[in-house]
């Protein structure tokens, strides 16, 4: 998977995140975007290490039940560590579990 930022500016790829495959689609998607982002910001970022994944409760938010991720980074090209928050709702869980099946 390739994630590439809204102004074609960055593109970030799995083979760049080690320890990538700890994670689930949905929270690959969401952080190779977040890091495709920062990349516009910082074009000497990367490549990445995962060192932490804390996955909490489902909480209601309004109308969605939503997870919040926290992933521990490490930017191995500016030697920073950095934590990416996300939420995943209850129905990207259940589209990532419908596409495995």
């Amino acid at each position: 998977m390739v994630a590439q930022s809204k102004m074609d500016e960055s593109t970030v790829s799995e083979l760049e995140v080690k320890g990538i495959e700890d994670l689930t689609p949905m929270e690959r998607k969401h952080l190779l975007l977040q890091l495709a982002r920062d990349g516009v910001k910082d074009p000497s970022a990367g490549p990445w290490e995962i060192t932490d994944i804390i996955r909490g409760e489902w909480k209601a938010v309004k109308a969605t039940l939503t997870q919040p991720i926290e992933i521990g980074v490490k930017d191995i090209g500016r030697a920073a560590i950095f934590q990416v928050s996300l939420d995943i709702t209850k129905l990207e869980r259940e589209l990532e579990t419908a596409q495995e099946e």
